[in-house]
């Protein structure tokens, strides 16, 4: 799929030991090299920052990338950065406080979450903080939120959110309520940024030839493609 050539990947977990992607540096490293033979030369490291992991904070998980990019920097062609993907949970304003690591090198696109169940009392507030910050929140897959209708994807473009899809969410990673979102989301034109979200290679290898995209939904793939890349550089 030459999809991939030239690529940036703004949404993954292979900041290896911090979070539930990978567990170790050796299966980060064959991770990159895959995608290194599928063309991808550019990646957005997003470790979770979330109550579930109450030890990673900017320090330790800066400190945590520059060790890693190091012992990667003779094997790996692909240009890495680090950012995070923030829970809107109980914790965010202390990682608010802290100073966000960003998608963009301006400092201003935050990458967010929320419970994949419910949309949680105070989950518009902390939003609202955000945008008063003058900094861009982006909602992490969208399509995976059970709870989220049309009605919520339409209030959340109104208040100027911007949009990851999850690339394999298109091929049934994530059930079937997430392909048929993924569909309607990528279709009306809802997202701004597309990412991998990858924890592990097997769903990688197991559901990307499953995917069956449209002439208006691959078009609408190279546009995402495009924002990634004029959001990493």
């Amino acid at each position: 799929m030459d999809f991939f050539q030239g690529a940036c990947d703004v949404h993954c977990h292979l900041l290896p030991g911090v979070d539930d992607g990978f567990a170790t540096a050796e299966k980060s490293l064959q991770a990159l090299k895959k995608l290194e033979e599928h063309g991808v030369e550019k990646m957005i490291l997003t470790p979770h920052f979330m109550k579930d992991y109450p030890l990673n904070n900017r320090a330790s998980i800066m400190a945590e990338f520059e060790a890693f990019r190091s012992e990667v920097a003779d094997s790996c062609k692909i240009e890495l950065r680090l950012a995070g993907e923030y829970m809107l949970d109980a914790n965010f304003m202390t990682h608010f406080e802290q100073g966000f690591l960003t998608l963009d090198k301006d400092g201003k696109h935050v990458l967010c979450e929320t419970s994949y169940l419910m949309y949680e009392q105070g989950v518009t507030e902390m939003l609202y903080d955000v945008m008063c910050a003058e900094l861009q929140p982006v909602i992490a897959h969208p399509e995976r939120y059970e709870y989220a209708k049309k009605d919520n994807y339409y209030r959340w473009k109104d208040k100027s959110y911007e949009f990851q899809l999850n690339l394999l969410s298109l091929a049934g990673t994530y059930g079937q309520g997430a392909v048929a979102k993924s569909h309607y989301l990528l279709k009306n034109g809802f997202y701004d940024y597309i990412g991998s979200d990858m924890h592990g290679l097997s769903n990688f290898e197991r559901f990307l030839p499953e995917l069956r995209l449209s002439t208006k939904e691959i078009d609408q793939l190279y546009r995402l493609k495009e924002n990634n890349k004029r959001l990493f550089d």
